[in-house]
């Protein structure tokens, strides 16, 4: 559950500040390659509520050990999540962790419980390995004031990336701030990268760098104990594996730290705005140069977007241009109680009339193991509030008439974190130059929405200084509130919005790959199938139940764009449709019948 106190952040134009802390591998003798830092998140006395734990921006505060799952007695079990109970640091932990950082799995209770057993037995830190890819913030309420020892979370790969070493015993890992670590040592971080103000975005709408531009840019630090001078950062953008735009800063001056106060400086490295944007993913990479870098686990980073026929997203699409969570969240309600809770993406777009507001993308989790028959709404709004940035701080929500609507049904648990996508009862032309909220409205306690916690916004909403993830929350017998900053910039929304091209044959830039998704999904009788616009010819459809067996198959010839299935045969459930077109292409997706 996400704690709602997270998102009550504001937004401060201007230099940002180092607080980075990290989780590092520091030994490992039967895997090298385990070596560096592992991407994770600190529970923080604020975003956790555990008012004792040490604050690791201190790095007097730092711990360096061995690293030793627990063991709570819960013997033979495995938990939904593929885990063994066994390692959940549920129960009292039976192991001597004297001296050790506990290594525990995610599980199904609080995370307050899982450190409070591990300092019990004896542990001077702790590493909760999350069940989805990404670290995860933590929190509860149990012995909140109990936690002494520091807590941090890391993804599911990671996990099991280090799991089988750490069983073999010598996996050692530094958890605390890099200040003054090593002597020579520059960075820069996930927080402090420009990257495209959005993740996926449909190429009719950037037909040019007048169009569509990309600000680069990013923070660099100094957290090694020497003063560096005459370091530089730098920038490539590829395309195909081709450089598009590169750029080198000047050499720059960087002071040794005082204190906790780390010397920080922002390269601008210019616009990328080309004559044309091509249809696919642009690569972004980031560097730090500086020779004999003691770390340089922090000197690269790598981000991407995608230009595409018809998809708006701010998280991490695939290669299908279908959002990508890491996790899902719902609301901490054991300090208040929500009747509702929004979670909304932000569109403007100055050619925004070129394009029809077709439905959108999401995906969901349990809350408590089940999800047949809960619903989730989708939700468009015009933002009519006046403001032009962000500088002006604090956007209101008064003004936010709806103008879309769909629900959707789950039928089961088989569509746990599956994205869906759903129609707006209405499809609606947009408007140039007006801000739209697309939200999914979730009134339900049983049901998470996916985020993607993996990007970090931070940087670049410092650069753009536009709004990208709202959240509306409604706590009961009270009226609604906005929070315009979300979960925070390292929480987006899994949501993508598919807007069709309203000027096909008018302008000159031709998007092939056709991203629109079956509908309506779950189907009744008729089922509409989105086929890529060169397509021509036959295609055999197979459908297949979960269990492998096939349970309709039909060839069609291909005549229009849209491809229409009648599944009235089908009886209801979750089933796999694999297409096979006759140029030899294949794809692949799940539907659910419920009538």
């Amino acid at each position: 559950m996400k704690k709602l106190a997270f998102s009550l952040i504001a937004l401060l134009i201007a230099q940002l500040a180092y607080n980075q802390v990290i989780t590092k591998v520091t030994q490992s003798p039967n895997n090298l390659l385990l070596l560096g830092v592992v991407e994770s998140i600190w529970a923080d006395a604020a975003s956790s509520g555990w008012p004792n734990t040490p604050d690791l921006t201190n790095a007097l505060n730092a711990i360096e050990a061995e690293l030793v799952f627990v063991d709570d007695t819960v013997s033979g079990a495995i938990d939904a999540n593929g885990n063994p109970t066994w390692q959940d640091a549920c129960e009292p932990i039976v192991n001597d962790l004297t001296g050790k950082i506990a290594v525990a799995y995610r599980s199904f209770c609080w995370h307050d419980i899982k450190a409070y057993y591990a300092q019990q037995a004896g542990a001077i830190g702790l590493i909760l390995i999350n069940r989805d890819p990404g670290p995860f913030a933590m929190g509860g309420s149990t012995y909140a004031s109990s936690i002494t020892i520091p807590v941090v979370s890391i993804g599911s790969e990671e996990g099991d990336a280090l799991k089988d070493f750490i069983a073999m015993g010598g996996v050692h890992a530094f958890i605390g701030t890099k200040i003054g670590l090593n002597a020579n040592d520059l960075g820069t971080s996930a927080a402090d990268i420009v990257m495209a103000p959005h993740q996926a975005f449909p190429g009719f709408l950037a037909q040019n760098g007048t169009e569509f531009q990309l600000n680069l840019g990013l923070y660099a630090f100094n957290p090694g104990s020497n003063a560096q001078n005459g370091a530089t950062v730098s920038v490539d953008v590829t395309y195909n594996g081709s450089s598009v735009y590169a750029n080198t800063s000047a050499p720059l001056n960087f002071a040794a730290p005082v204190g906790v106060l780390v010397d920080t400086i922002y390269s601008d490295l210019g616009t990328f705005a080309p004559s044309t944007w091509n249809a696919g993913v642009y690569n972004i990479e980031y560097r730090v140069n500086l020779a004999n870098d003691d770390d340089t686990s922090d000197n690269f980073f790598n981000t991407s977007f995608s230009i595409n026929s018809s998809v708006f997203a701010n998280s991490r699409v695939d290669s299908f241009n279908k959002p990508i969570s890491s996790t899902a969240y719902s609301l901490n309600e054991s300090t208040t109680l929500y009747d509702d809770w929004e979670s909304c993406i932000v569109f403007e777009n100055a050619n925004a009339s070129r394009g029809t507001a077709k439905g959108m993308t999401f995906s969901c989790a349990p809350v408590n193991g089940f999800m047949s028959n809960e619903v989730i709404e989708l939700r468009a709004y015009k933002w009519n509030d006046s403001f032009s940035d962000l500088s002006l701080m604090n956007p209101t929500f008064n003004n936010i008439p709806q103008v879309g609507d769909a629900f959707y049904y789950y039928p089961d648990e088989t569509q746990n974190g599956t994205n869906v996508y759903v129609e707006f009862e209405t499809p609606f032309t947009l408007d140039d130059n007006q801000r739209y909220l697309f939200c999914i409205y979730n009134a339900s306690d049983e049901l998470r929405l996916g985020y993607d916690v993996v990007l970090d916004y931070t940087a670049t909403i410092n650069q753009y200084l536009q709004p990208i993830n709202p959240v509306k929350v409604l706590p009961a017998g009270q009226s609604a509130q906005w929070y315009w900053a979300g979960f925070g910039f390292d929480a987006t929304p899994s949501i993508s919005v598919n807007i069709d091209d309203n000027t096909v044959g008018v302008h000159t830039n031709d998007f092939l790959e056709k991203t629109d998704y079956p509908y309506p999904n779950p189907a009744i009788n008729m089922l509409n199938i989105p086929i890529k616009k060169t397509i021509k010819g036959n295609v055999k459809i197979d459908v297949l139940d979960l269990s492998g067996k096939l349970v309709l198959s039909e060839t069609k010839v291909l005549t229009e764009q849209n491809l229409k299935l009648n599944v009235a045969s089908i009886k209801n459930g979750t089933y796999l449709f694999k297409l096979i077109y006759g140029d030899g292409l294949k794809d692949s997706f799940k539907v659910s019948i419920n009538r």
